[in-house]
């Protein structure tokens, strides 16, 4: 009887843990989709607010058991006054965050890998949409939040050059490798600060492609002509 009655006993201790169980899982599903939700929430207004255009994030999943994730269908609007294409496209961004960062002033994020994006540079005969985007990166700062990147990788970019000026002509040329490391470890740091060092150089190297292929030298001759004309 005692054996019976002790197994009988124990049957409400595997209640408790497995109720336990369900409610860690389903907290820990709760708290991933809220971090999933904040980091793409973040990375659209702060992006938009420093490059003074609309900016798309499709999807961000953290995974909370090691912090690696991916940021989905990430798009960069052209500045008004250009197209309704977009200035930049990335597909799929990889990344890899210090997940106990996501709870203080600064959050680190230790690796992003950028493969394929997409950038579209428009000339037109006022000018061009990158350095429009580049001329908006102001240095003000609206976030209270701190960001850190230790690495950053962009490689087998492509980006496509037109030039709307008379004509229309295009070219696409291709870069292969960007790579920066520290970003945000000296001086500021504000999340606006560190986008601004990311993106920066991505569309200065796009700026030398369109410089390389002789789009820039073209879409001058074109105005030249049309003014002279």
């Amino acid at each position: 009887m005692s054996l019976f009655k002790s197994k009988l006993d124990l049957k409400p201790v595997f209640q408790v843990l497995f109720a336990i169980i369900v409610i860690g899982a389903i907290a820990a599903l709760i708290l991933s989709v809220s971090i999933d939700n904040m980091v793409q929430s973040s990375l659209e207004s702060t992006t938009a607010e420093v490059l003074n255009t609309s900016v798309d994030v499709e999807s961000v999943s953290i995974s909370l058991l090691n912090g690696s994730g991916t940021i989905k269908g990430f798009t960069i609007h052209n500045p008004e006054g250009f197209s309704d294409k977009p200035a930049a496209k990335f597909q799929e961004i990889s990344i890899k965050m210090k997940l106990s960062s996501l709870l203080s002033d600064t959050v680190i994020v230790e690796e992003v890998r950028v493969r394929k994006p997409e950038l579209y540079y428009e000339q037109k005969a006022t000018g061009n949409n990158f350095d429009a985007l580049t001329g908006n990166m102001g240095s003000s700062s609206s976030s209270e939040t701190n960001l850190i990147v230790d690495y950053l990788l962009v490689e087998n970019g492509q980006v496509t050059l037109t030039a709307d000026i008379g004509s229309e002509n295009s070219v696409m040329a291709k870069f292969s490798k960007i790579e920066l490391e520290g970003i945000g470890r000296t001086g500021n740091n504000t999340m606006e600060q560190t986008i601004q060092q990311i993106l920066k150089p991505v569309l200065e190297k796009a700026l030398q492609e369109a410089a390389t292929k002789g789009l820039m030298d073209k879409a001058k001759d074109a105005l030249k002509d049309m003014l002279d004309g």
